[in-house]
């Protein structure tokens, strides 16, 4: 669910720049940047649970 909504947030921030203004398209771009590093550390530091 949370990549659908980075993903929405990703189209939302390229039409901003598209047709809005640059200052709000890159506060826009900065925050989804971090959502995307923070989704990234949340999922790279679980641990698996492997059986072999």
């Amino acid at each position: 669910m949370e990549f659908t909504i980075l993903f929405l947030a990703a189209a939302i921030v390229m039409l901003v720049a598209w047709c809005g203004q640059r200052p709000l398209a890159l506060g826009l771009f900065a925050a989804v940047l971090v959502a995307c590093v923070a989704t990234y550390l949340h999922h790279a530091t679980d641990t698996l649970k492997l059986s072999f």
